[in-house]
């Protein structure tokens, strides 16, 4: 169970206030009847004895069989598992359902009243039993419930980039790596409830180790990197020591994956090569597969990041990315096991937006039917603001995974409170035409093959994540990758209810505070209109993507003397033309391009007139200013809320608010001074200091 050492976020299970409410509850689930054939049935009896006296302010009592002297009580159970269940719920409406897709009904069985938590599959019982207890965290009423909930996405992954032997996590801003690879078989409690934190909002995997499996100190010789390097957890004492873990995961119904370095055969095989189209190499991957499968039966796959920012890959054999992904599919696909394949590609191309699209859109319907192709949202790299990557549509014989950052690398890191939802909708939303009006990203991700993933930004800290603000953004990640068309506002009302609890004013002042907050942060940190990388490249630790320099990635934002922005369009990279009409023709043109992505195409002058008449250049003062101003405002909102919030959690985050501030008036002097530099024209509003 938590402890004091961290949070338990929002999985607080605060005592319900109003008295009704409480009685209805606890004459439905004071009592319960739960399966015991699985360990998913062990985790939700356990989830039970946590949540029911925290809710209820009294212990549950567990039953091996329906009482008859309760006034009512909950079942969770496959209709399979208990007899009560079939008869009360049709057996169709349960066998229709997908895997981790549930029921949950209120039913009168020998004249008691009950609830029933049903799946086909003991995955779907835990989610359901999550939902349930979601209601009653909320406030729902129960006497009459009638719901039937399936993912809409097969998976959703989580990638967790620690740095395995290391203790930390590649940007990661809540601080040491939770997982003690070294210890290992040994467990935390801290597993246990990471695991429970990732089953309540759906999420079915985790990749436990970074995509750099070679990621290590900068300085660290060659000899001491070895201590550091990831692909040592295919080591085969390595293997075994991870079946403690993957067994807490498995209870709640996640499979555990490794991200695997692709030159393993090298590295842990000795083999002399890693060429994919090599008999000894291949042979090699299927050996370890089986290795791998014999130890986790249910083990999801490998991740491999290839070609990439330095990585081992098939390029080094004059191979394609196919041959590379299919060696290793071959070994797994007999397990039933999958490959997911980055796609984040870049290097030889004078602009790194198109290199993806050219590189993996030749290459569609060649892939192993094992293999996903995961995709960053965005062409560059997780950017505060992004058109939609191409390759979403340009691949309709190849399984897609949408690859989405939890954690705030280009956002304020573990300081800003920036709420990504509101970024993720617009992605799931944009229609792609890719066949014809009305194809949207989200609808990319349907198929048994294809999935959403997020990388994870859980560590030591007391708040997981370095900010208890962005604990939200792994809550929304996890309901968003169950169903891309979900309500944003009412997903984060949600989160803030069970972190918070029920006072009203809180919960509209924090849900404000999230949905208000991305404008703010793309205004200070890029100007907007759609530019981006505008940050230091230092080798400190914060200052990696934190601090404003424009002068750092003059690729990026193209300023100039002569203005602003990148051309992507028929007369530069020709980015713009990788959509499908009408997509690429709005985007070709700075008149019908929208215009938060219009110096992401377009190269204008300073003096450039936007729609309201007013300069490029003075709308980039603005915005800047107005993204300092508004994130202003919402440290003033979340300040009023002193005395309505925990003393610990309203310290911290009003902490965390003044650095932002701080930071956010950086960012806009830096770069409005930067702009008038390059640019030659005064703020209209005077508020620039002249050189």
């Amino acid at each position: 169970m938590p402890t004091e050492q961290y949070d338990d976020c929002w999985l607080r299970y605060e005592r319900v206030a109003d008295d009704a409410l409480r009685d209805a509850y606890r004459r439905r689930c004071r009592h319960a009847y739960v399966a015991e054939k699985s360990p998913e049935c062990s985790a939700v009896r356990d989830e039970l004895r946590r949540a029911v006296p925290g809710l209820l302010g009294e212990d549950v009592h567990l039953w091996q069989h329906p009482p008859t002297t309760a006034e009512g009580f909950l079942a969770v159970g496959t209709p399979d598992d208990m007899a009560m269940i079939a008869e009360s719920v049709p057996a169709e409406a349960v066998e229709d359902l997908v895997d981790g897709g549930y029921l949950l009904r209120s039913v009168e069985w020998e004249g008691q009243d009950c609830l029933v938590v049903t799946a086909p599959t003991d995955r779907g019982l835990v989610y359901g039993t999550f939902h349930l207890l979601r209601l009653m965290a909320t406030g729902e009423p129960v006497d009459d419930l009638d719901v039937r909930e399936e993912p809409a996405t097969p998976n959703r992954l989580l990638n967790q980039w620690d740095t395995p032997f290391r203790g930390t996590v590649e940007r990661g801003y809540g601080g040491e790596s939770i997982f003690d690879f070294d210890r290992l078989p040994d467990l935390r409690d801290r597993y246990e409830d990471y695991a429970r934190l990732l089953a309540s909002i759906g999420i079915n995997g985790i990749v436990v180790n970074n995509v750099n499996t070679d990621y290590y100190p900068r300085g660290t010789t060659t000899e001491a990197a070895q201590e550091f390097d990831g692909w040592r957890l295919l080591e085969s004492r390595r293997l075994e020591d991870l079946t403690s873990l993957a067994s807490v995961f498995r209870r709640y119904g996640i499979r555990t994956y490794l991200s695997v370095n692709f030159a393993a055969p090298m590295l842990v095989g000795d083999l002399d090569t890693a060429d994919p189209l090599d008999e000894d190499v291949r042979a090699w991957w299927r050996e370890k597969a089986d290795e791998v499968y014999d130890l986790l039966p249910d083990f999801g796959g490998f991740l491999v990041k290839a070609d990439s920012e330095g990585q081992p890959g098939p390029y080094d054999y004059d191979r394609d990315h196919v041959d590379g992904a299919n060696a290793i599919a071959q070994a797994l696909d007999p397990h039933g096991g999958r490959v997911w394949w980055r796609a984040f590609v870049y290097g030889s191309h004078e602009d790194r937006a198109v290199q993806a699209y050219d590189t993996f859109e030749p290459l569609d319907g060649e892939f192993a039917d094992n293999v996903t192709v995961q995709i960053k949202n965005g062409p560059i790299d997780f950017q505060p603001r992004e058109p939609v990557s191409t390759l979403f549509g340009a691949m309709p014989e190849t399984d897609l995974g949408l690859e989405l950052q939890i954690t705030q690398e280009y956002t304020g890191q573990g300081v800003h409170a920036t709420y990504h939802l509101p970024m993720w909708t617009e992605v799931f939303d944009f229609d792609t035409h890719a066949g014809g009006a009305g194809t949207p990203v989200k609808s990319f991700f349907r198929d048994p093959g294809e999935g959403v993933v997020g990388v994870g930004n859980v560590g030591e800290d007391h708040s997981w994540t370095g900010h208890y603000l962005a604990q939200a953004n792994l809550y929304a990640f996890g309901r968003a990758a169950w169903n891309p068309d979900c309500d944003a506002e009412a997903v984060t009302t949600e989160w803030a209810e069970q972190t918070f609890g029920a006072d009203e004013e809180v919960v509209e002042t924090v849900v404000e505070i999230l949905h208000d907050s991305l404008e703010a942060c793309i205004d200070y940190e890029t100007g907007g209109l759609g530019l981006m990388h505008m940050m230091h490249n230092g080798e400190e630790y914060l200052e990696n993507h934190y601090y404003p320099s424009l002068e750092e990635w003059p690729g990026y934002h193209g300023a100039s003397e002569d203005g602003i922005g990148v051309d992507r369009t028929s007369t530069g990279s020709g980015y713009a033309a990788q959509y499908r009409d009408p997509v690429a023709e709005r985007y070709e043109s700075p008149e019908t391009c929208p215009e938060k992505y219009l110096l992401f195409f377009h190269h204008l002058p300073w003096d450039y007139e936007l729609d309201d008449g007013t300069t490029v250049v003075q709308r980039l003062y603005d915005n800047c200013y107005d993204g300092v101003d508004e994130v202003r405002r919402l440290r003033d909102r979340w300040a009023a809320l002193e005395g309505r919030v925990d003393e610990r959690r309203h310290r911290h985050v009003a902490e965390r608010f003044e650095e932002q501030v701080a930071q956010a008036e950086r960012w806009r002097d830096v770069l409005t001074e930067r702009f008038r530099d390059c640019s030659g024209v005064p703020d209209e509003q005077g508020r620039v200091p002249e050189p």
